[in-house]
């Protein structure tokens, strides 16, 4: 099949859906579901095209992730979410093959049994950390790029989830995820056998949230993992600052921290208000065991061979709430392993009812 032919295929889900979603946001079709009141399904999600470019090579990677929200009554919700993208390599002056992935990033079931409680059956985002559960999305994501610690804590589990929040003090709020998973190898719903927690402390006033997290997983590729994470939304600037950290003695150690700035302060000017400047700064360590490390290499996804550090800078421009480009830079540095991306980018976001 032609690339033509390739990116035809991949996008006209795209195009079908930004319609329907088009359509959907309307005043008429909003208007009279307000008048209908009570809870009602709602389809959302987004759409993406991003192009990497480094030296000899040009990576395209268009995506589509539609989202169901299914509310039953007060206290049931049904949501799922599907991911649909193609990854395209050219290199050095030749196409490769179409890689086209899909996978079932959750679908669950989940009963507020109380106000401090919710229970999810089913498959749900891991909840380790913040990356995965709540920055991942290209819509939601400062960053194109993932980092180097996504790779380690990247899962889906099949089983039980308890959460849910606290007052602790009128200044202090607590929030908790406790979660076990079994082992399962059909197609779109794997999941390894795994048990772990989150809890964060989080200060409304300050808008400042610190969390820990640990994880076993006790299946393919065993390993423990204790993290740690950061937020802090400022409110005297436009900044949002976020940070997170890992260790394992099976896998190594690894942390992220990014800061985002919108340059609404600087003027009326409709270039600055919509405009955002990103910066983030990383680094992964192999484990100290070379046989540990050999398994690293070996077991998990793209993880780096050999210590490596790596800068981000991004520049996202907003043209609504629901349309954004990008474009950033990352260097890649590792003895002897230098490297440069380049990455443009639209993503859409969209919802109807």
């Amino acid at each position: 099949m032609s690339f033509l032919a390739r990116t035809t295929t991949m996008l006209l889900p795209l195009v079908m859906a930004a319609t329907t979603a088009a359509w959907a946001q309307q005043p008429s079709a909003r208007e009279s579901v307000a008048s209908e009141g009570g809870p009602i399904p709602v389809i959302t999600g987004m759409m993406s095209y991003q192009s990497n470019f480094s030296p000899g090579t040009t990576n395209v990677n268009p995506e589509f992730d539609p989202i169901l929200l299914f509310p039953i009554g007060d206290k049931f919700l049904i949501e799922s979410e599907f991911s649909m993208s193609m990854d395209l390599d050219r290199d050095h002056g030749k196409w490769g093959p179409a890689v086209v992935d899909h996978a079932i990033e959750y679908l669950q079931a989940n009963y507020i049994a109380h106000p401090n409680l919710t229970v999810t059956v089913g498959r749900f985002l891991t909840p380790f950390g913040i990356f995965r559960e709540r920055l991942h999305p290209l819509w939601i994501r400062n960053l194109q790029a993932e980092p180097i610690l996504f790779t380690l804590n990247d899962t889906s589990g099949n089983g039980l989830m308890l959460r849910g929040a606290a007052h602790v003090t009128t200044n202090v709020d607590v929030t908790y995820a406790t979660y076990y998973s079994v082992a399962s190898t059909p197609n779109l719903i794997e999941s390894d056998r795994q048990a772990g927690f989150r809890t964060s402390a989080v200060l409304p006033d300050r808008r400042i949230e610190v969390g820990i997290s640990f994880n076993r997983t006790m299946s393919h590729n065993r390993r423990r993992m204790l993290g740690a994470d950061f937020t802090w939304n400022l409110r005297r600037l436009p900044l949002d600052l976020r940070a997170e950290a890992l260790t394992s003695r099976e896998v190594g150690k690894s942390y992220w921290i990014e800061g985002a700035y919108r340059l609404n302060r600087l003027g009326r000017n409709p270039l600055l208000r919509n405009t955002q400047l990103v910066f983030r700064q990383e680094q992964y360590w192999l484990p100290h065991d070379p046989a540990a490390a050999l398994n690293v290499i070996d077991g998990i996804g793209d993880l780096p061979d050999i210590n490596t550090k790596r800068s981000t800078v991004g520049l996202n421009y907003y043209l609504n709430h629901g349309v954004r480009l990008n474009a950033g830079y990352g260097g890649n540095f590792a003895l002897g392993e230098h490297t440069h991306t380049w990455n443009v980018g639209l993503t859409y976001r969209f919802a109807a009812l």
